[in-house]
């Protein structure tokens, strides 16, 4: 009896299939179970485990205002801190113990696992992310000038403008982005903090300080009357709305900031996204920033999210 139409094509695939179309489902099970195999050791790489089996997690910081200080009883304050502190307990992570450094000690000691997380106003750097793993960027912050209130040299342009005109000595803070990006332009005074950097400028060892705008605004204020902050960059700070509409994860003139981790750590890093983007601009979290001398115009763009793939 002749098969019809309707028999032929009731056919299993693996009857009616070639070679080629065989070869074809196989690669794509392979590639999937590949897929599958990377999210696994991706969610099971045993950091979120080694954590909770300490019963602490460990946070480096290193002291700049805003975004880590102590308060006046010496405990550690800041707004990566304090965002630390609400976003490890939303991810049900271990209690905090606080580990300090110096910014240019932070990624080393992250590398050497000195701690399990970097809460400390880090700017996100190629060089940086070839060192260590990002959580998705917490803030978008642009670059400031610390100066004499006299400001005899008229600084207020972006920092490599003012160098190329001036070629003068300027302070930075070791192991800092300013540090880094102004190295080739000229002779620079390389400080181990912040408030090093505040005390040269007053004794007059360097006519500016080149470092975060939040931060130079908070350097200014103390004490009253002899320092000024100013934008680096030439149009002043930009408004919130210019902010929100940049196709880019943040302003063209801003850096973005996050936590750390060590490069194997995927699941912790994966963990604290999550919690994280829970946390992300709601009304508490601006009202922390608020404390700090930031605000909503500080926040990156949602387009900013770093995977972890």
């Amino acid at each position: 009896m002749s098969r019809g139409p309707g028999l032929e094509a009731s056919r299993p695939l693996a009857a009616t299939a070639g070679p080629g179309r065989l070869w074809g489902w196989a690669f794509l099970l392979v590639v999937a179970a590949l897929a599958m195999l990377g999210a696994w050791r991706l969610w099971h790489d045993g950091s979120v485990q080694r954590v909770e089996a300490a019963g602490v997690l460990r946070v480096g910081y290193a002291l700049e205002a805003p975004y880590a200080d102590l308060g006046p009883r010496g405990e550690v304050t800041g707004e990566s801190p304090e965002s630390a502190r609400l976003i490890a307990a939303a991810a049900g992570l271990p209690p905090i113990e606080w580990v300090h450094t110096e910014v240019d000690k932070l990624i080393s000691g992250l590398r050497a696992r000195r701690f399990d997380v970097v809460a400390s106003g880090l700017f996100i750097t190629p060089e940086r992310s070839r060192q260590v793993l990002f959580s998705d960027p917490s803030l978008c912050v642009r670059p400031g000038w610390l100066v004499r209130r006299d400001n005899p040299l008229r600084l207020g342009g972006r920092y490599e403008d003012m160098l190329d005109q001036h070629g003068f000595r300027i302070a930075v803070v070791q192991g800092s982005v300013e540090a880094s990006r102004l190295a080739s332009r000229g002779e620079l005074l390389a400080l181990p903090d912040a408030k090093s950097g505040q005390l040269a400028v007053l004794q007059g060892l360097a006519p500016a300080l080149a470092l975060s705008w939040p931060t130079v605004r908070l350097l200014a204020a103390e004490p009253s009357g002899r320092l000024l902050a100013l934008p680096a960059h030439g149009d002043g700070p930009a408004p919130l709305a210019a902010a929100l509409s940049s196709p880019g994860p943040c302003a063209p003139d801003a850096d973005r900031v996050a936590f750390a981790f060590h490069p194997e750590d995927r699941a912790l890093q994966a963990r604290w996204n999550q919690a994280q983007a829970a946390w992300l601009g709601q009304a508490a979290h601006v009202q922390l920033l608020n404390r700090f001398g930031l605000g909503a115009e500080d926040l990156p763009h949602p387009s900013s999210a770093i995977r972890s793939d």
